[in-house]
């Protein structure tokens, strides 16, 4: 037996004794055979079925974007997925498995990894090869999972590479220390319009202020999509952090308001300026800048 050989054995047994322990009869005689190219191609082993009560699937590498898990398409491994608050990540097959799940209906949350898009959902007949996920603007591909006596196995995620050339994203402390590289010489924040002066003096604040907080991130992710990164994962989440940052009624600015961190309003507003703060690190569909 060669060495490739006995370490796909030692795969096999991995599964068959972790999450595949709850498999049909059919359905491992199915998944058994083409164990050995499950890491280069997901789509060899969609016969693979969760428990009754758990939620499975895979998340792969969608190199043409078609939304179809083709032969040869490499697995993502590390991928985030979170169920009913619960997060985990897919193993070096790109496989992801939440068992002792209640029958229902469940979201399935992939963060969507830096540098790529989610894949075209639902194409085709065949819902054993096609991505289940879309986008929903804050950084997550997401598919509706429902389930009774028997669960749908087939719930995958397809990503690809983002194929326009991004310049990368840049931190606060990015566009405070390097002013030349702005491309604008003003910006509106919440409906007030700022020099580059101004929003550069307010980068230097720092305090218990949650506006200043917020505008850093939100002048910071604005900055990066203007230099041309992609912005699908955070445009619709740009738009909430602006209406936040407007003047009430209608939001808690402008910057300089003096809204608590124990505050309602930064209840309401500290998800966004994470998820920004993500963007603006380079962790989700857009690289940071070299």
């Amino acid at each position: 037996m060669s060495q490739e050989q006995i370490q796909l054995v030692e795969k096999t047994q991995r599964l068959l004794h972790g999450p595949l322990k709850h498999v049909r009869a059919a359905a491992l005689a199915a998944a058994l055979l083409p164990l050995a190219s499950v890491a280069v191609s997901p789509a060899s082993a969609q016969n693979v079925q969760c428990a009754s009560a758990g939620i499975c699937g895979f998340v792969w590498e969608d190199t043409n974007h078609d939304g179809i898990q083709d032969a040869g398409e490499p697995a993502i491994a590390g991928a985030v997925v979170t169920v009913n608050g619960t997060s985990t990540a897919t193993d070096e097959f790109g496989f992801y498995y939440f068992p002792e799940l209640v029958p229902g209906t469940y979201e399935v949350f992939v963060q969507i990894p830096p540098g790529t898009q989610a894949s075209p959902s639902d194409v085709g007949a065949d819902d054993t090869k096609d991505s289940d996920g879309v986008a929903d603007g804050l950084g997550n591909s997401v598919a509706t999972v429902t389930f009774g006596v028997s669960p749908d196995a087939n719930t995958d995620f397809g990503f690809s590479k983002t194929v326009v050339t991004q310049p990368g994203t840049g931190t606060p402390g990015y566009w405070k220390n390097h002013p030349e590289a702005w491309p604008v010489p003003s910006i509106t924040i919440g409906g007030v319009s700022y020099t580059k002066a101004q929003a550069l003096a307010w980068l230097d604040v720092v305090g218990k202020d949650k506006t200043t907080t917020m505008f850093s991130s939100l002048l910071s992710a604005r900055l990066n999509v203007l230099v041309g990164n992609d912005s699908s994962c955070v445009a619709s989440t740009i738009a909430a952090a602006d209406l936040w940052m407007t003047a009430p009624p209608i939001g808690y600015g402008p910057v300089g308001s003096g809204v608590q961190a124990s505050s309602l309003a930064w209840k309401l507003g500290e998800p966004l300026h994470r998820l920004m703060d993500n963007y603006n690190n380079g962790m989700l569909c857009a690289p940071h800048r070299n």
